[in-house]
């Protein structure tokens, strides 16, 4: 799938791109499940018997789903024990929530990353990112289900690089923090938005979710995607915030001053959010969170 974006990257670079995943010996398995149920969440019409049939395909997704809820959200308290009844329970957004986390959970912890990448903080950053995404998406009248789950997957190129380069890559990362796509295109001639986003397009993944993937980390936004794309660029410079990783306030970041004015956002307007997203954070932290 070629996209059509002025963030995607040029073609002498996606062949690079391809050329090196191609050489990945342990690239994370094509969650072809989980294209098939975006499909179906992005249909106006929401045919839940449908999303349950692809859903009971995959029993080990089916089982943490009834293992999570019936901890978290039902608190153990005349627990679910059929797929069905815990989809009428949850709601249509719950749901969608809780099946990209499982498929998520599976595609990023995927690997050894004893010498690259540790799982638990890149998946707990990749949460954060989600909730934010969505609940900016919500707040803006975007697709919040889309956002989540680019949020969600933003740093699926990290797992890729982790995996392929070991410490070498766990060395850039420590000594680079949020300004790490610098030292990426230097070292490899490409950055893991790009290699992620280009991983998603290989596997299929709806294009709504692949272009803001690609461009999380850019300010030239445009066509039909340019407004998640911002979104997702923004959630991921809150959840460094968040997590207290940051350098400086998002608002005061060149890409987010861009997201911003294409958004209509101002400055005081996203920090009176703030509350609602330390809020969802502390909601679905602990039912979304790495148990590996």
């Amino acid at each position: 799938m070629t996209l059509n974006t002025p963030c995607a990257p040029r073609a002498e670079n996606e062949v690079r791109i391809d050329r090196y995943l191609d050489r990945v010996k342990h690239l994370p398995p094509a969650p072809t499940l989980m294209i098939k149920l975006l499909e179906l969440f992005r249909k106006p019409e929401h045919d839940l018997d449908q999303i349950v049939q692809v859903m009971c395909q995959d029993l080990a997704i089916t089982a943490e789903l009834l293992r999570r809820c019936n901890r978290l959200y039902f608190n153990n308290q005349d627990p679910v024990t059929d797929v069905y009844e815990a989809v009428f329970r949850l709601g249509f957004n719950e749901l969608h929530r809780m099946t990209m986390v499982l498929f998520g959970l599976h595609t990023m912890s995927t690997g050894d990353f004893a010498k690259g990448v540790e799982s638990e903080p890149l998946w707990w950053h990749s949460l954060v990112t989600a909730i934010c995404a969505g609940c900016l998406a919500r707040e803006l009248e975007e697709t919040e289900g889309t956002a989540f789950t680019s949020g969600l997957l933003h740093d699926v190129g990290k797992v890729v690089l982790a995996n392929q380069e070991g410490g070498k890559y766990l060395q850039l990362c420590e000594e680079n923090g949020i300004v790490l796509c610098e030292a990426e295109q230097a070292a490899f001639g490409f950055t893991h938005a790009e290699i992620g986003g280009r991983l998603l397009s290989r596997w299929g993944v709806p294009a709504t979710v692949v272009v803001p993937v690609f461009c999380h980390h850019q300010s030239a936004w445009s066509g039909p995607f340019a407004r998640l794309s911002s979104i997702v660029c923004l959630a991921n410079l809150l959840a460094h915030e968040l997590e207290g990783s940051a350098a400086s306030k998002p608002c005061e970041l060149p890409e987010a001053v861009k997201a911003l004015e294409l958004l209509k956002l101002t400055p005081e307007k996203l920090a009176a959010m703030e509350p609602t997203l330390r809020s969802e954070i502390e909601r679905l932290g602990p039912l979304f969170a790495f148990q590996g």
